[in-house]
């Protein structure tokens, strides 16, 4: 935090967050009381209202440090390469078996005594196409697990840029309030001069004083959400929630120059989310196909080796083979529990689809919004409202307009500003979810 030089002097305290230009003994007693309340509310606003600057931490640096820490980008992470795993293993075949019998153990129990030793080893063999089957499901279900991971890296990515737009947008807000604040330190400086000389009233001075005090409720307000928003961010990144940050890099207006059909295509092809619908939808397919082979009998061979004490040695070959039409309606069922999750999936697909439709076009109709507004401020609105207040002022000096009048100039042209501000940040942040939504940075 930056330290205020205010000193225990309370008339000087008064000065510095009202402003030097300020002659407080020029005012009526009460009035010097009022400003006394009023600056020990407004103090630790000015005190504390700006973070302590520092470097710029560029939007670039945090959205890496995100992705290399946040724990639910790295939890995802972790759930893909284990996904991987489950490759080889789904394709393998089981184990075999080794098989050690002692036949003929005379009832004495004594083992050395068997009339023969069998040894043998067997192997089980699924029905031709299951193992294939087997492997073609868990490796469409850890590409699944891809998508599913690289669609958190664009959430988590979004949300960067949308709280570090939030950000930039605070820092504004109270920059405003500020520069406001001192405009009406200005206007009470003259409203107190022509009082003293009988050309206004003692009101006039406490209807600005009535908007300082808003002003300093709106700076409250905005260092909570300043306090919020940088522990947004920290728990974002994987910092301690108080951890400092520099200043935002100042946010210029460019226009979108994506037209909507052009994002609709990027949407569909590139989005993490739709490739990862129609990746579940062909793992259902392929777990269908392998449900259906079930009713088709795996095998087991299995080969031994009889030594025939005292007599010649043989061979023994076995083959085994499962019978699944004894039990088959668990088979059936599972067919049916197969072509009821691929029917499933290819609904999903179309609702995301949908989705995804739907959210191209809330955004781009917001992107676009926000630029005919943006384009309008600097232009018209915001000069006009400028010389509003400067004819405001000028009149009011002269004695042409009241003090209301002036105040609320002012007042019009603070919102102005907050619009303009606001509007240029929630530009940025409905690129940032277009971005999200696309599967894929727009750079324009």
């Amino acid at each position: 935090m930056r330290t205020s030089p205010v000193g225990g002097d309370l008339v000087a305290g008064i000065a510095v967050v009202f402003g030097s230009k300020m002659d407080i003994g020029t005012l009526p007693k009460r009035y010097v009381a009022a400003f006394l309340a009023i600056s020990f509310l407004y103090w630790p606003v000015r005190v504390g209202a700006v973070l302590e600057t520092g470097n710029l931490e560029g939007l670039t640096t945090l959205i890496d440090e995100a992705l290399a820490n946040n724990p639910e980008v790295l939890s995802s992470k972790q759930r893909w390469m284990a996904s991987k795993e489950e490759i080889p293993q789904a394709s393998a075949l089981d184990d075999p078996q080794l098989t050690l019998t002692q036949w003929g153990i005379p009832s004495s129990l004594n083992v050395g005594r068997a009339d023969e030793t069998w040894v043998g080893i067997g192997q089980s063999f699924p029905f031709p196409g299951k193992l294939a089957l087997r492997g073609a499901v868990a490796r469409k279900g850890s590409e699944v697990m891809e998508q599913d991971y690289r669609a958190k890296v664009g959430e988590v990515t979004a949300r960067v840029k949308a709280a570090y737009f939030h950000r930039f947008l605070i820092q504004k807000n109270i920059d405003l309030h500020v520069e406001h604040q001192a405009l009406l330190e200005e206007f009470i400086d003259v409203a107190n001069r022509k009082y003293a000389v009988g050309q206004s009233s003692q009101q006039e001075s406490l209807k600005a004083q009535v908007e300082l005090s808003k002003l300093h409720n709106s700076l409250l307000t905005m260092r909570q959400e300043q306090i919020s928003n940088l522990a947004e961010i920290n728990t974002l990144l994987n910092r301690p929630l108080e951890a400092a940050l520099g200043d935002v890099e100042p946010l210029e207006y460019r226009p979108f120059p994506l037209t909507f059909e052009a994002l609709i295509e990027r949407a569909l092809k590139q989005r993490p989310e739709m490739k990862g619908a129609e990746l579940t939808v062909e793992k259902s397919r392929q777990a269908r196909l392998l449900a259906d082979k079930n009713h088709l009998p795996d095998v087991m061979v299995e080969v031994m080796y009889w030594n025939v004490h005292g007599n010649p040695n043989q061979w023994q070959a076995n083959f085994k083979m499962n019978l699944t039409g004894v039990f088959r309606e668990k088979y059936d069922a599972r067919a049916r529990q197969a072509a009821a999750e691929e029917a499933s999936a290819r609904a999903e697909q179309v609702a995301l689809r949908n989705q995804t439709l739907f959210e191209v076009k809330d955004l781009f109709t917001r992107i676009k919004t926000a630029e005919q507004i943006i384009e309008v401020y600097p232009t018209g609105l915001l000069p006009q409202a400028e010389q509003a207040l400067e004819s405001n002022r000028i009149g009011y000096q002269v004695g042409r307009v009241d003090f209301v009048h002036l105040i609320e100039s002012a007042r019009d042209l603070l919102d102005l500003q907050l619009e303009y501000v606001g509007t240029l940040a929630q530009f940025w942040q409905s690129v940032a979810e277009m971005e999200r939504s696309v599967g894929e940075e727009l750079k324009f």
